[in-house]
């Protein structure tokens, strides 16, 4: 079912139907990153700048902030970034990277994002050489699960490897983050995207000029044999190229390292690097492979007993409050805080499209017999702020996380900044539009009509603090 792109609004006195986008804000600053942000140790370096570890001074909360010196960056590559962040700030998937807010100085612009402490996982796989088949379903599950969501937004990365896959912290059952969608494209029939990444990674079509939602599939299908294998299934050889070696020679599992390995897995690899791209299946499609549901039946994942009971209890009395709660769970919640409901998350979601439905919903509810959640569709309904027929991922998270224990002066505080975009004290008309997302200058109105307790045209910090703590879920702050 696609997302609608258009509110459909009632205007009436009481329950106004809206479609929410708050999820997708990121707030774009002119001014000091240290007026924001300490800055701490340099995380990584590049061609154009570097990503460094910076803490929120207010909510004393890590983040990761990547830094591009515009003098370096041309206009090509300039856009390029301002396409990163409009496609980061649009998916909403617990395996891919979040992007927080943009700081532009005099010098440079400055992307914040979420912090993953794990490191690579190319550093993974360089200390233990080849992963076990349960690690390796694991990870291969995520990426594909993140790519096939991409792919449902007709996003295409372009950029599969695992330089660009980061683990969230460095436990040994850490996810995984895909990141740098700085070569990414949006799927347009009418353009045609030429090969582009590292490529040992790029499929057969792309060195012929195409590159389609099936090469990242591809590039998906080499991660995977280096994870099992420990090294790459195709290098260049005398007088051969790269891509004449990628493009005729078959995947070949030699026995010294291969042995071990099941041939249900082998038999996912060649599936995965398939030549011919009409051939090669979707990401959607690998994920129902029977070689992932040995190792991640949904029976032995995790869930949290009390985000469910949250779920059935979650409902916001107005659009603002909802908006709001989205906002600060997606932008300014630490992965600690939400671990436990993205595992929850993860486990319902049995066929991996980043989405739940009243389906899988019911199905792994039935398969823990210690949850009851009644009536289903309507807890989706008061959870789906975007009208899509699903709980998405942020949605989830707003409705099971609890309010009680996370919700806190400082974090209204920093989401009412986020709002006030002109800074001046108070959240106008044009601000609330821009606030929701999904709502027209009429709709925009009557909402502020509701919310505007003194009469003077916006909504000041108390008027917004005392709409986002009506429900019975939130103590006053």
């Amino acid at each position: 079912m696609e997302k609608s792109s258009s509110p459909t609004e009632k205007y009436q006195e009481g329950f106004v139907e809206i479609t929410i986008y708050t999820r997708h804000s990121v707030r774009c600053t002119v001014g000091k990153v240290t007026d924001y942000y300490e800055i701490l140790e340099i995380l990584g370096e590049g061609a154009f700048g570097c990503v460094r570890k910076v803490i929120h001074k207010e909510l004393k909360v890590f983040m990761a902030m990547k830094s591009i010196i515009k003098s370096f960056v041309e206009l090509s590559s300039y856009k390029n970034m301002l396409l990163e962040v409009d496609i980061l700030r649009k998916l909403d998937h617990p395996n891919i990277l979040k992007i927080n807010e943009v700081i532009e100085d005099s010098k440079c612009f400055h992307i914040v994002t979420e912090i993953c402490t794990g490191g690579e996982l190319l550093e993974r796989l360089i200390g233990e050489k080849q992963l076990k088949e349960k690690e390796v379903a694991s990870y291969m599950y995520q990426i594909l699960s993140a790519i096939s969501y991409c792919h449902s937004k007709k996003v295409l990365h372009r950029d599969i490897k695992p330089e660009n896959l980061m683990l969230e912290d460095p436990s040994e059952e850490a996810p995984l983050k895909i990141i740098d969608f700085g070569i990414s494209k949006i799927i347009d029939s009418q353009n045609k995207y030429f090969k582009v990444g590292k490529a040992y990674y790029s499929a057969p079509e792309t060195f012929d000029g195409t590159y389609i939602d099936k090469s990242d599939v591809w590039s998906c299908g080499i991660i995977m044999y280096l994870m099992l294998g420990g090294y790459l299934p195709f290098s260049k050889k005398p007088n051969t190229t790269l891509a004449y070696e990628i493009q005729n020679s078959q995947v070949e599992f030699p026995p010294k390292e291969w042995n071990s390995v099941s041939a249900e897995a082998k038999a996912l690899v060649c599936l995965l690097l398939t030549k011919n791209s009409d051939n090669r299946p979707t990401a959607e499609e690998i994920l129902s492979n029977p070689w992932f549901q040995q190792f991640l039946n949904s029976s032995g994942r995790k869930i949290n007993l009390n985000s469910i009971q949250n779920l059935q209890a979650f409902q916001c009395k107005t659009k603002i409050q909802q908006a709001t709660l989205e906002y600060i769970v997606s932008h300014l919640a630490t992965n600690d805080e939400i671990k436990s409901l993205k595992e929850t998350f993860m486990a319902l979601d049995t066929n991996g499209d980043g989405k739940l439905s009243i389906e899988e919903i019911s199905h792994a509810l039935d398969l823990n017999n210690s949850i009851r959640l009644a009536g289903i569709s309507e807890v989706i309904k008061r959870c789906d702020s975007d009208h899509s027929g699903f709980i998405d991922y942020t949605e989830f998270l707003s409705a099971t996380i609890d309010w009680k224990m996370f919700l806190c002066n400082k974090k209204l505080e920093a989401a009412f900044r986020a709002f006030d975009l002109d800074g001046n004290g108070q959240i106008d008309l044009n601000e609330l539009k821009e606030m929701i997302g999904g709502i027209d200058e009429v709709g925009c109105m009557n909402m502020m009509c509701q919310s505007d307790k003194n009469g003077d045209g916006g909504l000041d910090f108390e008027e917004f603090k005392e709409i986002c703590l009506e429900i019975s879920i939130i103590p006053a702050v």
